[in-house]
């Protein structure tokens, strides 16, 4: 007897099709499907609103990370990198801090911002 193999989506469908045809109650599906009821009312939710494309799982990474070095830095850091790839995390640090005094606060964001622990 063959496995039977099948992906999350086609089961989100299957339970989909199984609530549309409103034989099972929501209890009687989740324990069916082994789902919490909140799950099933989610996926309902999400297919009523946007059809199948709805059930397709997305990503869970945040829009906006509010701590994130700001691009320019990197871009800076990762250009002395590839200028010097024999220098350490201190001496680029410093380089680049010294580097940035004349635009006003981007040496206190370089030295709030980058770590050498972490360059």
């Amino acid at each position: 007897m063959p496995w039977r193999d099948s992906s999350p989506m086609d089961l989100k469908t299957q339970f989909v099709a199984d609530y549309l045809r409103q034989i099972l109650s929501i209890s009687e599906l989740s324990r069916q499907y082994n789902i919490s009821r909140k799950t099933v009312y989610k996926w309902i939710d999400c297919y009523l609103e946007e059809g199948l494309s709805g059930l397709v799982d997305r990503s869970r990474r945040p829009l906006l990370c509010p701590h994130q070095t700001p691009g320019k830095l990197v871009d800076a850091l990762l250009e002395a990198r590839r200028h010097h790839p024999t220098w350490g995390a201190k001496k680029l640090l410093k380089i680049l801090s010294a580097a940035n005094l004349t635009r006003p606060g981007l040496r206190e964001q370089l030295s709030a911002t980058f770590s050498p622990a972490t360059i």
